[in-house]
């Protein structure tokens, strides 16, 4: 075998966490960088995987507006740079939480727009508890940019605060991440920012999918361009060997292309350059890197994605294995162990080249916990491992709150709270409690183990929006990792 032979190709994400960025755009969702054998294939940053392993299980899914809206990186910053692996350097910010009323709490900004150019006023909400009107004359709400204002901030809903957002003219190509204020300082950034895209600038190249024989894939580019610009626009690889085609436009904000990698590029880091109208608009080197397989003649393993993110003792545990270059021989070559517990014999199952899955059977006295899973060779070295992969919840665990169908001002509902193993000694002490006394909710009922029912009325007058339903057991605190904030549409 040549020395070629004996390398890989990884492609590194650049903005890794972009790809939650571009929900809108169909980009999958994956942390850290992807590799492929050279002689099999080059790396994307979204591996196909099966749709359980990037969105909620089929029976827990949020209700509110924001149920089929994908999320912005949780670690852009406004205006910053970038780490070397291209993820967005977040803003560093003492937040003075206690200069919050008691009794109001701030969970999150929602955005209307996700992807602006300059000169687009949007709207966005601030959403939480207890809100009021003293509170909104209380606070302040700014983006942290000078030419990007926050304006017509009004009380909506006690957990809804509404306003617009106006990126002005001269706003630079960036994330941005809003903060409310009190006193001038700040006690709450938003956990997600949105994007601004200057004409003729480039955000973010990042690939999207590979294909299986390791050779191709798709790529994308976040920028902005009209259709003249778009004439001038140009994707170049910075070696020879590597070539680009199929570029694909979707104006303003979406440019998708092919890249292709042939047989003699030698290793080292290799990159792309964007140029726009005749200029050096974006450039990148290391977006492809060369390194050794770490499994069999061809195989590198890079990444883990468990099916569901929670379960309960007894329950089995599927992780999907995320590679290049695979072959069905090598799985006899492989191992795998959960961390701080053993949860017995995995089973190995050759899916594709670029995925395995593996499952683990877990036993009925798994403690309650969070997990991490270790990709190991037949002598114990460890190819790959990920903290925090799967947790073990208990039972009368509460994953979210459903409304089926929508409900309407004026009108009723069904509501429905999610999770595993409820008991009738839970539901005896099970409250939910609303901020907006328009909205009633009836007596909790037990459908089954995993689901809990309850008659919601909401009253004529109750203002269309969102509304967070405060769930709580034996006087303590339950918060849903899917979430429990409804939306209340107009009525008829």
């Amino acid at each position: 075998m040549n020395r070629n032979e004996r390398n890989i190709l990884i492609v590194i994400l650049l903005l890794l966490l972009l790809g939650l960025l571009f929900w809108r755009v169909g980009c999958g969702r994956r942390s850290g960088p992807l590799n492929v054998p050279e002689s099999v294939n080059v790396s994307t940053s979204t591996l196909p995987a099966p749709s359980t392993t990037t969105v909620l299980p089929a029976t827990i899914k949020p209700v509110s507006s924001e149920t089929t809206k994908p999320k912005l990186p949780k670690s852009a910053a406004n205006n910053s740079g970038t780490t070397a692996a291209g993820t967005p350097i977040p803003p560093k910010l003492e937040l003075h939480k206690e200069l919050i009323p008691k009794n109001i709490e701030i969970v999150r900004c929602y955005y209307s727009q996700d992807i602006v150019a300059p000169g687009t006023t949007f709207g966005f909400d601030v959403n939480g508890s207890g809100f009021t009107s003293e509170f909104e004359k209380m606070i302040k709400v700014e983006s942290g940019h000078e030419h990007v204002l926050i304006k017509n901030l009004h009380l909506i809903t006690t957990n809804q605060i509404h306003g617009d957002m106006e990126v002005g003219v001269e706003a630079k190509t960036g994330f941005i991440y809003p903060r409310v204020l009190i006193h001038d300082l700040p006690v709450f950034s938003a956990p997600e920012p949105f994007a601004n895209v200057r004409r003729g600038e480039v955000l973010a190249v990042f690939f999207t999918n590979m294909e299986e024989n390791g050779r191709g894939g798709t790529f994308r580019v976040i920028t902005n361009l009209d259709d003249a610009l778009s004439k001038t626009f140009r994707v170049d690889p910075d070696t020879a060997g590597i070539q680009v085609s199929n570029i694909e436009f979707s104006l303003p904000f979406i440019v998708n292309g092919h890249l292709q990698i042939g047989q003699g590029v030698p290793p080292g880091d290799h990159g792309l350059t964007v140029q726009i109208a005749g200029k050096e608009q974006y450039k990148r080197i290391g977006m492809i890197r060369i390194v050794r397989p770490n499994i069999g003649q061809t195989g590198f393993i890079q990444g883990l994605v468990a099916q569901e993110k929670y379960h309960r003792p007894g329950d089995e545990v599927q992780v999907y294995v995320q590679a290049t270059g695979m072959t069905a021989q090598d799985v006899s070559g492989l191992d795998a162990k959960v961390d701080n517990f053993d949860l017995g014999k995995a089973t190995f199952t050759y899916l594709s080249p670029i995925q395995l899955r593996v499952t683990f059977q877990s036993p009925t006295n798994t403690p309650p916990g969070s997990y991490g899973v270790q990709i190991l060779d037949k002598t114990g070295q460890i190819l790959f491992q990920k903290k925090d992969l799967f947790e073990m919840v208990p039972a009368n665990w509460v994953a979210s709150v459903q409304v089926t169908p929508p409900v309407k001002a004026g009108g009723a509902s069904l509501l429905k709270v999610l999770g595993r193993d409820f008991s009738n000694e839970f539901i005896a002490s099970f409250h939910i409690d609303v901020d907006e006394p328009g909205i009633v909710v009836g007596t909790v009922q037990r459908q089954d183990a995993s689901t809990l029912t309850a008659t919601i009325h909401v009253s004529p007058g109750v203002a269309p929006g969102d509304y967070w339903l405060h769930l709580s057991t034996n006087g303590q605190k339950i918060s849903p990792p899917y979430g429990s904030i409804i939306k209340v549409d107009a009525g008829q």
